[in-house]
Parts: C-alpha cells; sequence; structure tokens
C-alpha cells in the first residue's frame, strides 16, 4: 500500500475534463483560444505542477472517455521506452494518445504517463487489467496505473 501512496504523490500532472459550455463560459481562457478551438464537445485539460510553476495544457477531445496510464519505474532507458512504445502499438493505443510525458524524481523514482481516448478501448474490448499486465511485463516496470479523468461538475 505504501508503495501505491508513493505513485501518488509523486503523479506528473493532474487531469480534468470540461464541457464546451464550460470551456466558453470560463473567462481565464483569451477569446481568441476559444475561437480556435470551440468546435468540440469537450476539453482535456492538464496540469503539471512544479516548485512555483503550473502549466497548464488543453487537448480538444470529441469525447468525455479519457483514460491516464500511469507507469511507475526503476529508471528511464532506451529500451525501456522501447517496450512501453510496442505495448501501446501492440494495443492499438498509439494513434489514441492525447498526451505523454516522463519525469524522475532524485534519478531513481521514475514515472511515464499517457492520456488515452478510452472509446477505442471500449470499442476493442480493451481491458484495463490487460493493459496493466502487458506493461508489467516490461523489464524495470514497478507498477501501473490506470484511472479514469474526471469530468468537471460545479
Amino acid at each position: 500500500m505504501e508503495e501505491n501512496n508513493e505513485v501518488t504523490k509523486n503523479k506528473i500532472s493532474i487531469g480534468l475534463i470540461i464541457s464546451n459550455e464550460d470551456f466558453k463560459k470560463n473567462s481565464i481562457f483569451p477569446v481568441e483560444v476559444i475561437k480556435e478551438i470551440e468546435d468540440c464537445p469537450f476539453y482535456l485539460l492538464i496540469f503539471i505542477s512544479r516548485e512555483d510553476v503550473i502549466k497548464i495544457s488543453c487537448f480538444p477531445t470529441n469525447t468525455n472517455n479519457i483514460k491516464k496510464v500511469l507507469i511507475h519505474l526503476t529508471e528511464f532507458s532506451p529500451e525501456l521506452v522501447k517496450g512501453i512504445s510496442s505495448v501501446l502499438k501492440e494495443m492499438n493505443l498509439s494513434k489514441q494518445i492525447l498526451h505523454t510525458t516522463g519525469l524522475c524524481y532524485e534519478m531513481e523514482n521514475c514515472f511515464y504517463e499517457t492520456y488515452l481516448v478510452g472509446d477505442n478501448l471500449e470499442a476493442n474490448d480493451i481491458s484495463v487489467e490487460s493493459i496493466t499486465g502487458k506493461f508489467m511485463n516490461i523489464a524495470k516496470v514497478i507498477d501501473v496505473v490506470v484511472e479514469d479523468i474526471p469530468i468537471f461538475n460545479k
């Protein structure tokens, strides 16, 4: 259980889905930005917090079914990244990726995360357990957590 608390503590980002209606009503987004991407029904917001800076990324999407795959690693290496890419391709998930990033804390506590469109999982009958199992078969993977991204509710 302690290891899962460590994974939660060291998340790279936090995701949130907002509807088109909430996106347009939010005064924090400049009008120019809203006009560029206002035709999508949903938006995935990803918040990355580091020391005294928060980076916010916005991904227009046609679905509110978004999953985040967080992979806890012992280290980053070219072989490990290749293994992760191979699993994503093998499971036909690579075309469904909205965002991917990785980070190491103290050079030994490393994380890779990717946000995926969840509709593809359901359409191809891909379970969370199968995703977890495939990634756990890669050397130097400690843990895999797949979570649904919540929808903003006022």
